[in-house]
């Protein structure tokens, strides 16, 4: 089956969906219902009455009756006033609204509405002459279809979940449910689907995060501010001390900013007019605005400024882990892949002359390269995004734009690396690179980012004298190879299902007694282990070691220490002992190995 006919099978299960719903709650309202990743959705609206998932079941039975009465999908167009009545006649105000949208603007899209043209529609009016309609047995439904033929042609589906969704987005309208479903061609593949999301379940960070005790959500503390707990803050450390020795021996300097700045530096860089919706400000007591930083580069380019006076400065190479803060919606925030803060860049700026602006370039893809290779993903691809200038957001020189861009592409062409183009998706300063890879959920997400800034060093009048002493805007290439941080972490834990690899375990080692008759023996162990300094690849890195000695059952201290996914396990007993060896367990088995021995062995992993 083509994307095509996929398409129509679930936009028409939408429908029949909504169909059963009003022949179970006849006074339903219905908002829009399109085609989703894999499934459909249809935002709803019952009054007081709650759609549970225990009603699931009753839904679905009453699509499949729906489905067995063999219904035509009927298509026919109406006059647009007609339309309009009809939703008044039919107690339909969401689909009264859409109608009224589409008289005066010809778009129901909210986003493309003039709200100078909200206004009263004038008598005899109309953006559009008639609208489009299908109709299964006895619903009808405003839409544009397509649909399959008949209702015995939509494959297998499921519900799966039901949610809350505010009308058209818009935190200010009413909150209606969304009740969600999947559907595929055939049972096998809805099956391998259902069995995903078990699997997906299994790896969600957030199960994962409070299991393994990296990372909690406090209500009171706020949504979207997780709090990193020791294990959390020791692999967000060990995160950013392996990144910094990577960056500093290749001419990486890290620098110390303020968390906030005053508002004319975000109004100097541009910031303020792209991104003041998603700034947190404060307001002192002499009533001056600053903002809480949302991302370094603002306050590096005054570092910059101190820093660089010739083309002999450059290329220039300004690190550092901050922790910034963002002010997302409330209902995008989720663990720690999308958070208010801290979000924790692994950021860096380079600033380079036009000529160095390639091979700078080839050496950031090749870092992403060697990092990711480290932590085993290769499952990744690169998103070149380039400007689309008929719209506002681009502004400076257009040549110089696409020259970077062209740039960019030569780079990644150089080098080999799979990478795709979209334009219309860069950044209001420049073209970007992005690291794609696709989630648990098998959805294509973001882990990463690199950017060509083309316009701010102008706008803030960053400068160097060339060979020549003509003062030259430097070009800028903003780049986090981790990304944020946590959402690294939040990533990473789904990746692996939190078995992370050995030298990046908050806890690598922990030694489980028998009994109390071996603990001299834990201590020539301890002793050992205290003297293994882990050299790669994360230098010069003391093994993080702990004992469990508790009065407890061998088989409790295990399955806990399985729990916690620590990744070796030294089960010491009193034959141990007497042998000089201890049992080490870990993921793939159990192995006795000799005490002298146990150095190589950790150091092997």
């Amino acid at each position: 089956m083509n994307e095509e006919q996929l398409h129509a099978m679930r936009h028409s299960l939408a429908h029949i969906m909504a169909s059963a719903v009003k022949r179970l709650w006849p006074d339903a309202k219905f908002g829009v219902g399109p085609v989703v990743e894999n499934g459909f959705y249809y935002d709803i609206d019952l009054g007081e009455t709650t759609i549970s998932d225990q009603q699931f079941s009753k839904i679905e039975k009453t699509m499949r009756r729906i489905i067995s009465e063999s219904q035509d999908f009927e298509h026919f167009t109406m006059p647009i006033d007609q339309a309009i009545q009809w939703a008044k006649d039919n107690h339909q105000p969401y689909k009264e609204e859409l109608l009224n949208d589409l008289k005066r603007s010809g778009t129901t899209v909210a986003k493309d509405l003039d709200a100078d043209e909200l206004g009263t529609i004038t008598e005899g009016e109309s953006a559009v002459e008639e609208v489009s309609f299908y109709k299964n047995g006895d619903f009808t439904d405003l839409c544009r279809g397509p649909h399959v033929a008949n209702t015995k042609e939509v494959g297998a589906f499921k519900l799966l979940r039901i949610a809350g969704a505010y009308w058209r987005g818009n935190e200010k309208n009413p909150q209606m449910q969304r009740l969600y479903g999947v559907a595929f061609a055939t049972q096998e593949e809805l099956d391998g689907h259902l069995e995903m999301l078990e699997q997906a379940k299994l790896r969600d960070h957030r199960v994962l995060g409070e299991q393994l005790k990296i990372f909690t959500i406090s209500e009171e503390v706020g949504k979207g501010l997780p709090l990193m707990l020791p294990r959390g803050a020791t692999l967000k450390n060990l995160l950013s001390r392996y990144m910094r020795q990577l960056e500093e021996v290749r001419g990486y300097q890290y620098v110390d900013t303020p968390v906030i700045a005053h508002e004319r530096l975000y109004q100097r860089s541009g910031h303020a007019k792209f991104y003041a919706d998603d700034m947190f400000t404060i307001i002192d007591s002499e009533d001056q605005k600053f903002y809480v930083a949302p991302m370094n580069c603002p306050h590096h380019h005054q570092v910059y400024e101190k820093l660089v006076l010739s083309y002999n400065d450059l290329p220039l190479k300004l690190a550092e882990h901050s922790g910034l803060y963002r002010h997302e919606k409330s209902g995008t925030l989720t663990g720690l892949i999308r958070v208010r803060g801290p979000i924790t860049q692994n950021d860096a700026h380079i600033y380079v002359t036009k000529d160095q602006l390639k091979e700078e370039f080839k050496a950031v893809l090749a870092l992403f390269q060697e990092v990711y290779a480290e932590f085993n993903i290769d499952d990744y691809w690169y998103r070149l995004s380039l400007p689309d200038f008929d719209k506002d957001k681009y502004e400076g020189d257009q040549a110089v734009w696409q020259e970077s861009g062209q740039l960019i592409r030569e780079a990644m062409q150089e080098l080999g690396v799979n990478f795709i183009e979209a334009e219309g998706e860069a950044a209001f300063y420049g073209p970007k690179v992005d690291v794609q890879t696709r989630n648990v959920l098998g959805h294509e997400d973001t882990i990463a980012t690199s950017q060509i800034d083309v316009l701010v060093p102008s706008r803030m009048d960053l400068h160097y004298a060339d060979n020549e002493g003509n003062s030259q805007h430097p070009i800028i290439i903003h780049r986090a190879i981790l990304g944020s941080l946590e959402r690294f972490i939040g990533f990473y834990l789904e990746k692996t299902a939190g078995w992370l690899p050995f030298w990046l375990a908050p806890e690598q080692v922990r030694i489980l007694t028998i009994n109390e008759t071996v603990l001299d023996y834990v201590d020539e162990v301890k002793a050992i282990l205290d003297g293994i300094v882990l050299m790669k690849p994360l230098k010069y890195n003391e093994l993080r070691t702990t004992v469990d000695s508790r009065n407890e059952s061998l088989g409790k201290k295990i399955r806990e220490a399985t729990t916690l996914k620590i990744p070796v396990q030294l089960i010491v007993g009193p034959q141990d002992k007497e042998a000089r060896q201890v049992s080490v367990r870990t993921q793939t088995g159990e192995e006795k190995v000799a005490l002298d021995q146990l150095g190589s062995y950790l150091l092997g992993l």
